[in-house]
């Protein structure tokens, strides 16, 4: 079976701390990340299932992403629409409320199926329990039909 997912992300260019995450959840699902920064225009009909990354400033997602996930159109109205997993990095020890405007930004928005969530603070995004504790998340939380790990 073909992985029809997608990590869609926007990373802050001092840190790139989401960035990595992005790239990492891409390697362990089998999947390609792309930073909307470089690559906006994105046709998401081929995926079930997608992962939507921001870092969280100042209690807010980045801008960028938000605009993005505002415009997505479905060109084909016939056409299921994905899944949507959300993950943040940030730099306050606790989730904050930003993180969950996040996730119901996505269902109010763009009416999409919000199936989990994972955040991270940012001192700990490299770390090697980070790793630990996504592949954990990711098997908990994102295998099922739609994922071939």
């Amino acid at each position: 079976m073909e992985n029809k997912i997608i990590i869609i992300y926007c990373s802050s260019k001092r840190t790139g701390n989401t960035r990595y995450i992005a790239e990492l959840m891409a390697q362990t699902l089998n999947c390609q990340a792309i930073d909307i920064a470089t690559n906006p225009s994105i046709n998401l009909e081929e995926y079930e299932l997608i992962g939507l990354g921001s870092p969280i400033h100042f209690e807010g997602i980045q801008s960028k992403l938000k605009k993005w996930v505002k415009n997505i159109k479905w060109s084909n109205p016939n056409v299921c629409k994905p899944d949507v997993f959300v993950f943040t990095t940030r730099h306050l020890s606790n989730p904050n409320h930003a993180h969950n405007r996040f996730v119901n930004y996505i269902k109010k928005v763009a009416n999409l199926n919000t199936i989990s969530s994972w955040s991270c603070r940012s001192k700990r995004v490299r770390s090697p329990e980070t790793v630990v504790d996504l592949n954990e998340w990711i098997k908990n939380n994102i295998r099922s039909d739609k994922v071939n790990i």
